[in-house]
């Protein structure tokens, strides 16, 4: 099994595997999606630092994270690149309890850790808080969303 940063050529496996996540997570079929979502994240990947697993020959799973620039903060570093959000993180059926999810986030980690990133941030799905915790998320003040 291995990692990769994804790069803008690996635009259509991302889309592939948001795809897979969406679908497994119930949704209906969209088409076009597979277009949309990669060029959407060819125009945000600045943004949007994501990562590829592969696993047996196959695409594993991915993460995909959000970058949130912090405003200047008393006491806050010089260079502090604020938060990461991880947006999506996700291992397909066939592979998952193999520590794809675990190398995925070390990873990310890894990256944020470079890139001066202070806290990274991750919603923790009903039945999925054992694992959040065991690789080091600690509960946080709960989040709140309003559907505009």
């Amino acid at each position: 099994m291995r990692t990769v940063r994804a790069r803008p050529e690996d635009a259509v496996v991302l889309a592939a595997l948001s795809l897979q996540r969406a679908r497994a997570a119930g949704a209906e079929r969209e088409e076009g999606y597979l277009d949309r979502a990669a060029d959407h994240w060819l125009r945000h990947h600045d943004r949007l630092p994501s990562w590829i697993a592969e696993h047996e020959g196959a695409h594993a799973g991915y993460l995909q994270a959000v970058t949130v620039p912090e405003t200047t903060r008393p006491g806050q570093p010089v260079g502090t690149r604020g938060r990461l959000w991880v947006d999506a993180l996700f291992v397909a059926p066939d592979h998952r309890r193999r520590g794809i999810a675990t190398a995925l986030l070390t990873a990310c980690e890894s990256w944020a850790k470079g890139a001066g990133v202070r806290v990274v941030g991750l919603r923790c799905t009903p039945g999925a808080e054992e694992f959040c915790e065991a690789v080091g998320f600690a509960p946080a003040a709960e989040v709140h969303e309003k559907l505009l």
